[in-house]
C-alpha cells in the first residue's frame, strides 16, 4: 500500500476516535447534568419572564451553562483531582467542601430532588400514583445500577441520552410552531435577568461539574498512555463544549416552552408544569412518552451523583472501599427518606445552604482558573465571602 494511502487511513482512523469521544463523553456530560433541576428551573424562568423570556435565558445561561463550564475545566487544570482544587480554599475546605457539596449533591438535595421530578411527571397523567411507592422503586433502580457503573458512559452515551434529545427537542419544535407570538413589556431587563441568574443558581451544577469532571477526566486519561497533561486537557475540552451546547439548546428551547405556555402553569408545582406542557402539545400518549423520558433523566443523574457519593464516603480510611454496596445503601435509603418531603419541601433546605456557599465557590473557581499562585489571598477571599453570606 503506498505510503501517502497509509498515512491518511492514520489521519482519518484517529479524527473519527476523537470525534467519537467528543459525542461520547459529551452525550455523557449532557445526560450527568440534565436531571431534576434542570427539567424544572429552565420552564419556571420562562414562565415567571414570559414578557421578557430572553432576558430571563440570559441570566441562567450565564448561572446553569457558564459556571458549570467553568467547573469542569478548573477541575482538569488540576488533573481531574478535585481535592486539589479545593485545597486552594485552605486545609479545612480541602475536607469541608467535599463533604458538605456531596452531601446536597447525594442523598440530602438533588438525589431526591431527581425522585420528586420523575414522579411529578406520572403524577399528572396519573394522580394515583403515590410519591412513598414511587420512590421504593426508583431507589432499588438507582442501587442497582450504581453497583455496575462501569457500563454507565457507555449506556448513557450511546443510547438513553440521543433518545432523551431527540423527544425534546420534538416537543421544543412542535411547541415553537404552536405558540403565539408574545410581545415584550416594559418591565426592567435587570430583574428578569436576576430571575433567571438564580434560578439557575439552583440547579446547583457548579457543585455537581467539580466531581463530574473528575469521572470524565479520568475515562479521558485512559486514552493517552503518556499521561500528557496538556493533550488530555485539549481532549477533555471538546465533550465539555459539546455537552454546553446541548444543554443551551435545551435550555433555551425550554424557557421558550415556559413563557408561551404559561397559561398551562396556574398553580402548578414547578415539576408538574413540563408533563402539562407535553399533555397540550403531545397529547396522553405523547405525554406519556415525555415522562417515561423524565424518568430516566433523572434516574441517569441519581445514579451518577449517588456512585459519586458513595465513592467519596468510602475514601475515608475508617469506612473503607470493601464498605461500598453497604455505603451505598444507606445513602439510597437517605435519598428515599429526603424525597417524602416533595420537591418544594426539599427547595425550602436547599435555597439558604447555597446562598452562603456558592458565592465563595464562584470566587475559588474563577482564581483558580486565572492563577494557580496568591494561595493566602483564594484563602481570604474564599473565607470571606463565606463568612459574608452566614451573616448576611
Amino acid at each position: 500500500m503506498p505510503l501517502f494511502v497509509q498515512e491518511k487511513e492514520v489521519i482519518f482512523t484517529g479524527v473519527f476516535a476523537m470525534n467519537r469521544h467528543i459525542f461520547l463523553y459529551g452525550f455523557s456530560i449532557f445526560s450527568m447534568f440534565f436531571g431534576s433541576g434542570n427539567l424544572v428551573f429552565p420552564i419556571m424562568v420562562g414562565v415567571n419572564n414570559s414578557d421578557n423570556w430572553l432576558a430571563g435565558f440570559c441570566g441562567f445561561f450565564l448561572t446553569g451553562i457558564i459556571l458549570p463550564f467553568l467547573g469542569l475545566f478548573v477541575i482538569k487544570l488540576y488533573q481531574g483531582d478535585y481535592n486539589k482544587f479545593f485545597a486552594q480554599g485552605g486545609v479545612i475546605a480541602k475536607y469541608a467542601i467535599p463533604l458538605f457539596t456531596l452531601s446536597l449533591l447525594g442523598a440530602f438535595g438533588v438525589i431526591p430532588r431527581c425522585i420528586t421530578v420523575a414522579h411529578g411527571g406520572l403524577e399528572f397523567l396519573y394522580n394515583d400514583i403515590p410519591l412513598l411507592a414511587f420512590s421504593i422503586i426508583f431507589c432499588v433502580l438507582c442501587y442497582i445500577v450504581c453497583l455496575n457503573d462501569k457500563i454507565m458512559f457507555a449506556i448513557l452515551g450511546k443510547v438513553l441520552t440521543p433518545i432523551l434529545l431527540f423527544f425534546l427537542l420534538g416537543l421544543i419544535i412542535i411547541g415553537f410552531y404552536k405558540g403565539d407570538s408574545i410581545t415584550a413589556s416594559n418591565e426592567v431587563f435587570t430583574n428578569n435577568f436576576i430571575d433567571g441568574f438564580f434560578r439557575g443558581y439552583a440547579t446547583m451544577d457548579l457543585f455537581a461539574s467539580f466531581f463530574f469532571a473528575s469521572l470524565i477526566f479520568k475515562q479521558i486519561e485512559a486514552l493517552f498512555p503518556e499521561k500528557d497533561n496538556k493533550s488530555i486537557i485539549k481532549a477533555a475540552l471538546g465533550p465539555s463544549i459539546f455537552g454546553a451546547i446541548l444543554l443551551s439548546i435545551i435550555y433555551l428551547g425550554f424557557v421558550y416552552l415556559g413563557s408561551h405556555y404559561k397559561n398551562l402553569a396556574h398553580d402548578l408545582p414547578g415539576e408538574l408544569v413540563l408533563p402539562a406542557i407535553a399533555n397540550h402539545l403531545l397529547g396522553h400518549n405523547g405525554a406519556l412518552v415525555i415522562a417515561i423520558i423524565i424518568i430516566f433523566s433523572c434516574l441517569t443523574t441519581a445514579v451518577a451523583l449517588n456512585s459519586i457519593y458513595a465513592k467519596y464516603l468510602c475514601s475515608f480510611s475508617f469506612i473503607g472501599d470493601k464498605r461500598f454496596p453497604l455505603v451505598l445503601f444507606i445513602s439510597t435509603i437517605a435519598s428515599f427518606a429526603i424525597s417524602l418531603l416533595d420537591f418544594d419541601g426539599i427547595a425550602s433546605i436547599l435555597g439558604p445552604l447555597l446562598d452562603i456557599s456558592y458565592p465563595g465557590l464562584i470566587a475559588l473557581t474563577i482564581m483558580s482558573i486565572c492563577t494557580s499562585s496568591f494561595h493566602k489571598l483564594k484563602i481570604f477571599i474564599f473565607y470571606g465571602i463565606t463568612a459574608m453570606m452566614l451573616i448576611l
